[in-house]
């Protein structure tokens, strides 16, 4: 994007935060200390000057005024996840690459982010066309794609030295295609269903997200597969298939045990897996679930078909000897 594109898109989004929240005090006035020590923090955090995150502090916290009519304290501006974001963004420097940009990892997908006038770079599934949402008008330009290994060297070049005690790290790129992976296999296992892509999606692009400002804020590495189980454990399935489950038990070591049981009876997959659901929701003990699952139509089917290839194996062998 051209240096007047950008200009004018600063000019843009000035224009339009001030808009928004002309008619709301500003943060520093109403709570002066915990603007303070928002800054403060916010600033040694991602290794900022206080002057890089001042305006971004007050526009956020008149969002919240403006959503939840109170004004915020310190210490919910600086757990706030989409606070994080937005000063995330601006000490990667994602915000001066215009109103939309796309960063292409090695595999060769690309992520799209837009860039919010308040909350800051946001992934999204597709390239937005900032004119079509600012004017409803569809816009011939795109978004400028950036390759992930070069980009923290453009960024350098626009950064100037920053004060402040933080450490100025720059995000890192991930494989999306191995998070989705691990991220539909450990769901399957919990879950026994497949994810839709919408969803696998929406995970993977909070997981970069969250990770990038954990990373910048404290060099810290979030755990992946943590976060995934976290996000599965908020599902009505994973409630459904673990209320009966006993506290000295984890998610795997309780599947497991129907998933084994179920298994040696030797039924196709569907009714395996519809059986080990049933268990699963029950709570049953797993003597009483293997008694149940031997009695129904398909482990009788599965078991009276193995026992008839033995007898023909043993005659087709008696047959060879005589």
């Amino acid at each position: 994007m051209a240096g007047d594109d950008i200009s004018k898109f600063s000019e843009i989004v000035d224009k339009a935060i001030q808009t928004a929240f002309q008619s709301t005090p500003k943060f520093s006035t109403v709570s002066p200390e915990d603007y303070r020590t928002t800054r403060s923090v916010f600033a040694d955090r991602y290794g900022l000057n206080v002057s890089d995150v001042t305006y971004r502090v007050n526009t956020l916290a008149a969002q919240w005024f403006k959503d939840k009519g109170s004004w915020p304290s310190a210490s919910e501006m600086i757990g706030w996840d989409a606070a994080n974001n937005a000063i995330a963004s601006v000490a990667l420097g994602y915000t001066t690459l215009g109103p939309s940009f796309g960063i292409r990892d090695d595999t060769g997908d690309t992520t799209y982010y837009y860039n919010d006038p308040v909350f800051g770079s946001m992934p999204t599934d597709a390239a937005p066309d900032f004119e079509l949402l600012r004017t409803g008008v569809p816009s011939a330009r795109t978004s400028n794609v950036y390759n992930a290994k070069d980009l923290q060297t453009i960024l350098a070049q626009q950064r100037s030295p920053r004060g402040g005690s933080g450490s100025g790290r720059a995000g890192r790129a991930f494989d999306k295609r191995q998070l989705s992976e691990a991220l539909t296999n450990r769901w399957r296992g919990l879950l026994l269903e497949e994810p839709d892509d919408s969803t696998v999606s929406k995970i993977v692009n909070d997981y970069i997200s969250q990770a990038n400002s954990f990373w910048i804020r404290e060099a810290g590495n979030l755990d992946f597969d943590t976060f995934i189980v976290d996000k599965i454990r908020t599902t009505q399935r994973h409630s459904d298939l673990y209320r009966r489950k006993p506290e000295s038990q984890s998610e795997d070591e309780y599947m497991s045990g129907f998933q084994q049981t179920a298994q040696r009876f030797g039924m196709n997959t569907s009714a395996t897996l519809r059986e080990v659901e049933a268990g699963a929701r029950s709570g049953a003990g797993l003597a009483g679930f293997s008694e149940r699952v031997g009695n129904t139509r398909e482990a009788r089917l599965a078991t009276d078909g193995g026992f008839s290839r033995q007898i023909a194996n043993q005659m087709q062998q008696m047959g060879g000897l005589g």
